[in-house]
């Protein structure tokens, strides 16, 4: 192993980000007759899930983008408070050591849901959004799924400075997996990626991140043989 400093990388600190998306959570809901503490109180248990300690990239400030590239489809969409309430809860569970966090996820999205009195169908596709997450990989005549799954994906296409600190975040998550053991499990994940016909269903950041996404991921794979190779 090298004994040269860590590199420096931006943080996907949330804790500056807790006001934007409590604006953006009260304005879903203008209109509706939903209890202002059961909004609260849902609110606040999606903060504290997104704020834990071990949150080093799956935090506020994924949400955050999320939203942001989300939202550049509204016209698009045809279900938005569906696919928005996905990016919300998308990733409510996260544990590095599971297996089922989309799933976990998707039912606590239905159970907290469902208390605030939104309807069965509403609720089902919000569930649905959400464990589509698990691979990735959909239909490309569901509008809707396409364009949640390319947006939790736009990181890959951002500059190298924020995908390196995007990579170095998911590191943090898996502190407790040896440096060989991740490397290893890591590349295999990209190599994965790469192997897609296309990273990205909608023309748009198929146009704007693809070819950025795919570079970016060829050059963390050469930066993760280079260090096996220290």
């Amino acid at each position: 192993m090298s004994n040269k400093s860590s590199p420096s990388f931006p943080q996907f600190s949330s804790s500056n980000l807790i006001i934007k998306p409590s604006n953006r959570w009260a304005k879903y809901w203008t209109g509706l007759s939903i209890d202002s503490i059961q909004l609260d109180r849902a609110f606040q248990l999606l903060v504290t899930a997104y704020t834990r300690s071990d949150r080093h990239y799956h935090n506020l400030t994924h949400i955050h983008h999320l939203l942001g590239a989300t939202e550049r489809f509204l016209d698009t969409i045809e279900n938005p408070t569906a696919v928005l309430l996905a990016a919300w809860f998308h990733d409510f569970v996260y544990d590095s050591q599971a297996s089922d966090n989309e799933l976990q996820s998707a039912n606590i999205a239905g159970k907290l849901l469902t208390e605030l009195g939104l309807d069965e169908q509403l609720v089902d596709r919000v569930q649905q959004l959400i464990i589509a997450t698990i691979g990735h990989q959909t239909d490309i005549n569901d509008l809707d799924r396409c364009i949640f799954l390319d947006a939790d994906l736009a990181i890959l296409g951002t500059d190298s400075v924020m995908y390196q600190a995007y990579a170095h975040s998911i590191r943090l998550e898996y502190s407790w997996v040896s440096e060989p053991d991740y490397i290893e499990g890591r590349v295999r994940v990209l190599e994965s990626f790469l192997l897609r016909d296309r990273l990205y269903y909608t023309d748009v950041l198929f146009g704007e991140l693809e070819s950025i996404a795919r570079e970016n991921m060829q050059d963390e794979i050469l930066a993760l043989n280079d260090l096996l190779a220290v």
